[in-house]
């Protein structure tokens, strides 16, 4: 059974605009279209072996339905989540301080946007350097 996740694939630049071109046209993602068109210009043969490599043994029905009926949760941007904003205040008060990426790990949230927020909350005197 394949992987959740998939091999990018490379293709040419007048393709790719001509894929861009068409999703705006039909009001779909482009990875939408890409599966689409691939879906319907492939063999019989070919989309028969993907139909069946789809069907999962026993056993594994009852974990993937259980898994699509849960609530998808969409987290808080960490500006507007105010446990983890406390939660960096906490940290940053701490002695030894840890770094930006180890408070990143603490909260939950990519490095990328915990460093961003300790930037605003300096600029704005939330935090003391």
């Amino acid at each position: 059974m394949p992987s959740a996740r998939y091999t990018r694939i490379e293709i040419t630049e007048e393709a790719y605009m001509g894929l861009e071109a068409e999703a705006v046209l039909q009001g779909k993602t482009l990875k939408k279209l890409a599966s689409d068109l691939i879906l319907k210009n492939i063999s019989q043969k070919a989309f028969r072996f993907v139909q069946e490599s789809r069907r999962s043994p026993p056993g594994e029905e009852a974990e993937i339905q259980i898994q699509s009926s849960a609530p998808k949760r969409h987290r808080l941007r960490i500006s507007e989540d105010q446990a983890a904003i406390q939660k960096i205040r906490d940290l940053w008060a701490q002695n030894p301080r840890p770094s930006q990426r180890e408070i990143a790990r603490k909260i939950n949230y990519p490095a990328s946007s915990a460093k961003y927020q300790i930037k605003m909350m300096l600029e704005h005197g939330e935090l003391k350097k």
